[in-house]
């Protein structure tokens, strides 16, 4: 269970919850859309469809609230529906002019910035600083428990390899994009109006070569963390979900709570009001979830700063002067730096995905298949989120198509900037050739994938290598699980190797052994009979 995401609820007596295309939404369906697994079909009976008074994006930090935001939503009488995606994502939604009535980003300054439908309302509910966790050991070591760093002294502690860290993606997670940012305020020496021209690339280059583990967002990371936790010195997430992941009980370490001196940014949860015509439900919602009841006792617990000057907040929130540092308040900036990251700062990776076209995929199944792999190559993604999760020119990729066997992979490389385009057009016209027959190998299919990423890793020990497969989960052809599994088990497991296996099912409910490889590997699985193929392939490539 994630530190700070709780398991999402769903249809209360107290009130219903929705997704945003105005359907109902299930606890199950939701967490499809997080990686999480539905309910068996037929479990239970269909809840009835009906539009909520508002259609919400939230961000996946406040999973863990939800049940009290919805008694909130009752009380004040409204009913509301939540969908939780990324910051990015969440803004190329509403631009995209989906029925979305309200959004609730980590940060509103970006979303201020990026929404081409500007909000008619905002209301910050709560607070959260991005602080450094670092093993009490580790801090003591390097004097941090005596004085805060600054973010130059954490930088010049990994230059000189005494600190890596975990730190969420920039291009999916408010913590890591504002973690990056403040290291550039900071070596620019500016609280505030940071201008492309004063981003120092090799700062951040520095800085970034001790993020050993990546996740698409804070809750995850810190899941990773507890997996990988023995090769780090400490994350930089939320103090919310630092001060959770303090009271897991498979923490080896507790964490030292850092808050570099000159400044962080702070997470502000605004509550951001996108049509008019909801504004009486909006407020009523609204003076809920700021009455001191909600922000003393919820927000005690979940470790959050309330915005309310009168509540209560919890003890363990520290009281010392910490420096803000302002958000960038210019779109340029932010697009420059987050570029920055994916092209020049970013590791280079290693993609295998492995692709189910069995006969049981002929049809739609395919289709979504073809469909979320060419996103991957668009150079001119409308979408934020689709230029960050594109191939970039440090990685190289792997096709893997299995039926009844699996067949030859496909390589195509996208290090040779002088035949970029080239390479993806060669990647289109195979996506496009795959046609579903025959029987379904997914072991035989895993097992070479495994190998080719041993070679891989062999050859370029510095590289990420991820295996991606897709497939309806119905296996009947080459080699066994349990066959599979006593070949390669213990190699993946541990953390101390970077090759993660995460399962997209498009078919069966769930699969104990597909969660098994998942598990084992530090990866994921995710249902894909929901979900959109493209977000769930932005979620994977940011936990790279």
């Amino acid at each position: 269970m994630r530190p700070f995401v709780g398991c999402l609820l769903a249809c209360i007596s107290a009130a219903l919850l929705f997704e945003c295309s105005g359907g109902a939404a299930s606890d199950s369906s939701r967490h499809a859309r997080s990686g999480g697994w539905e309910s068996d079909p037929g479990s239970s009976p269909a809840p009835l469809k009906v539009t909520p008074d508002l259609r919400i994006l939230v961000g996946s930090g406040v999973k863990e609230l939800e049940p009290d935001i919805l008694d909130a939503a009752h009380a004040a009488g409204v009913t509301v529906g939540l969908t939780y995606v990324g910051t990015l994502e969440m803004v190329d939604r509403v631009n995209a002019g989906g029925p979305i009535d309200a959004i609730l980003p980590a940060n509103g300054a970006y979303s201020s910035l990026a929404l081409a439908r500007k909000a008619v309302a905002a209301e910050k509910l709560f607070y959260s600083k991005v602080a450094l966790g670092v093993k009490e050991l580790k801090a003591k070591q390097l004097g941090w428990d005596r004085t805060a760093p600054s973010w130059s002294d954490v930088t010049q502690a990994v230059r000189d390899g005494k600190f890596a860290y975990a730190m969420a993606d920039p291009t999916s997670s408010n913590t890591g994009m504002s973690a990056l940012f403040a290291v550039a305020a900071s070596s620019a020496q500016k609280t505030e109006d940071l201008a492309a021209s004063d981003v120092d690339r090799g700062v951040l280059k520095d800085f970034l070569a001790g993020q050993r583990l990546s996740a698409g967002s804070s809750g995850w990371l810190a899941d990773r963390y507890v997996r990988e936790q023995d090769r780090l010195d400490g994350l930089i997430d939320y103090e919310a979900v630092l001060l959770q992941l303090n009271e897991r009980p498979e923490l080896h370490e507790k964490l030292a709570l850092i808050y570099p001196r000159d400044g962080v940014i702070s997470a502000d949860y605004s509550l951001m009001l996108l049509d008019p015509a909801k504004r009486a439900a909006y407020d009523r919602l609204v003076a809920v979830l700021k009455a001191p009841a909600f922000q003393s006792n919820v927000l005690e617990r979940a470790y959050l700063r309330p915005s309310n000057p009168i509540a209560r907040r919890s003890p363990r929130l520290t009281d010392k002067a910490v420096a803000e540092l302002s958000f960038p308040n210019n779109l340029g900036v932010i697009d420059a730096v987050m570029a920055g990251y994916q092209v020049e700062l970013h590791h280079p990776g290693t993609w295998i995905y492995v692709l189910d076209v069995s006969g049981s995929m002929r049809g739609a199944r395919l289709a979504a298949v073809k469909s979320a792999l060419e996103l991957l190559t668009e150079g001119d993604a409308p979408r934020t989120g689709g230029r960050y999760a594109r191939f970039q020119n440090s990685e190289r990729v792997m096709l893997i198509p299995f039926a009844s066997s699996p067949r030859k992979a496909m390589r195509f490389n996208f290090e040779n900037e002088a035949r970029e385009a080239q390479t993806e057009r060669e990647f289109r016209d195979f996506v496009g050739s795959l046609r579903a027959g025959g029987g379904s190998a997914i072991y035989s299919a895993l097992d070479l994938a495994y190998d080719l990423a041993y070679q891989e890793l062999a050859r370029y020990p510095r590289r990420a290598v991820t295996v991606v497969l897709l497939t309806d989960g119905d296996c009947n052809n080459g080699l066994p699980y349990e066959e599979f599994r006593q070949r390669w088990s213990g190699r993946s497991a541990g953390g101390a190797d970077p090759i993660r296996t995460f399962p997209i099912l498009l078919g069966k409910t769930r699969s104990i052994e597909l969660d098994e490889v998942a598990l084992s590997s530090g990866g994921r699985s995710f249902n894909g009979r929901h979900a959109d193929l493209g977000d769930v392939f932005r979620e994977i490539r940011s936990d790279e």
